[in-house]
Formats: C-alpha cells, sequence, structure tokens
C-alpha cells in the first residue's frame, strides 16, 4: 500500500490561506488567520491508491510477490526467500509506521 496523506485545512483556516504562501490571506491582503490542530482538529484523508489490487475472497488468502516502498523495514522483507507472501500484513505495518 503506497499511499499519500491529505487534510481539509479549512477547520484551522476559516478563510483559507495563499495556495503559494500559505501564510498570507488568500487576496495577499495580509496573515492568515489560523488556528492549531488541536483547536481545530481536521479530517485526514489517505489517497493516492495507485497500486490497490482488489482480491476476490472465495480464491483464499492473496499470495503476491511484495511491493518494495520506500519504508524499507517491513519483517516479512528482511530475510525474503522470493516466495510469495500476504500483502495485508504489509498494508497494516505501513499504516501504523505512516500513522507514528
Amino acid at each position: 500500500m503506497l499511499l499519500n496523506i491529505m487534510y481539509d485545512p479549512r477547520p484551522m483556516y476559516p478563510k483559507l490561506f495563499h495556495p503559494l504562501a500559505p501564510t498570507h490571506s488568500v487576496d495577499y491582503s495580509g496573515s492568515a488567520k489560523h488556528t492549531t490542530r488541536t483547536v481545530s482538529p481536521v479530517k485526514y484523508y489517505l489517497i493516492d491508491f495507485g497500486l490497490s489490487r482488489r482480491y476476490n475472497p472465495d480464491d483464499g488468502p492473496p499470495r503476491e510477490h511484495p511491493i518494495l516502498g520506500g519504508d524499507k523495514s517491513v519483517p516479512e522483507f528482511k530475510n525474503w526467500d522470493g516466495t510469495l507472501l500476504d500483502p495485508f500484513p504489509t498494508d497494516i505495518y505501513y499504516l501504523g509506521n505512516m500513522i507514528r
């Protein structure tokens, strides 16, 4: 699972900000008024599932060659011998590292 994170800034920036200068207002008339994520929590979105695959549950547990992403600390890949692996534990590991 290779993905990106995006969030909606509107709770923190009620009048938004200039896309090229996030410290300025949209019309560049002054500073962008903002609060913190603690005061005004934002909603996060996981996007870009370009390498995702769909599996048929009737076919049993999926087995795939691992897709080696940027995170090289996946335990399943340390002593990988070339056998096909279940991709879901790796996805959970990637997601946990991303949240951490």
